[in-house]
Order: structure tokens, then sequence, then C-alpha cells
């Protein structure tokens, strides 16, 4: 089965050419979490492991940008935990500044993806995630 068949098809694109890339470099990257349920999403946060429900792992999340005073973008957003297959996030992955990381990070962010790992409130180094539009602008924030 395609691990990758359950994002978007356009993060789909960014997913595979990270992967590419990541593997070019000697990594042997997996998606260790993609999408989740609600709940699945609840018991992580209870377990201390992502501190919102309003997570882009979550199909239902949805955020509202603003265009300017009187139009907002509906925006959608998929997100994914990627590791190294050998590691996982223990043994020498467990110090952020494992190089896997950093290429991580470099290469999901030259693919247009927010890096968790540049989160400053709570680091996320496994985590990737890209925001997509699929509406037009709306005249008013209510959806």
């Amino acid at each position: 089965m395609d691990d990758f068949l359950q994002f978007h098809p356009l993060f789909q694109t960014k997913l595979r050419t990270i992967f590419r890339e990541l593997r070019a470099l000697g990594w042997r990257p997996k998606i260790g979490s993609g999408l989740r349920t609600s709940g699945e999403q609840a018991e992580k946060v209870r377990l201390g492991y992502s501190k919102t429900m309003a997570s882009w792992h979550v199909r239902s999340t949805i955020g509202i940008l603003p265009l300017n005073k009187r139009s907002y973008d509906v925006v959608y957003g998929n997100a994914a935990d990627i590791v190294d297959e050998r590691y996982g996030w223990g043994g020498v992955a467990t110090n952020r500044n494992f190089q896997f990381w950093k290429d991580l990070g470099r290469i999901a962010k030259q693919q247009g993806c927010e890096w968790g790992g540049d989160w400053t409130s709570f680091p996320d180094v496994a985590h990737i995630q890209m925001l997509y539009i699929e509406e037009a602008p709306h005249t008013t924030a209510f959806v």
C-alpha cells in the first residue's frame, strides 16, 4: 500500500520529492504518523505528544486566513511525521541536532512545507506540514 495516498495530492507530490532527496543522502525515511482521527489526536494531546487538537494531522482541521478587510481564505492542510526507519524517535534520533532532522527540515522547506523543528514553543523535528487552499475567497469569516 502507498502510504502517501492518505494525503492531499499536492502534499503527496511534496512528500515523494522529500523522500527521494532523503534517500539520495543515504537515509531511509518512512512516515511515522500521517492523518489521524480526532480521537487519535486527542490521545496524542493527552499523552503530551501534541499540544493542540487543531492539528493538520486531522483531516477536519481548517483555518481561516484574512486576505484583506473583507475577504478570507479557508485553508486546509496535511501533516506527516517522518523518521528514518532505522532510528524512529529513539537512540541517536532523540537528539534534535541529529543530521536526519536537519536534512528533513532543509528539504521540506525547499519544497514549501513548514518544519516543526523551527517551532520555538514545542519543537517537533519529525513533523512537516503543508497548507493549501481549495476554495475561492469568502466574503465573511463564516464557513
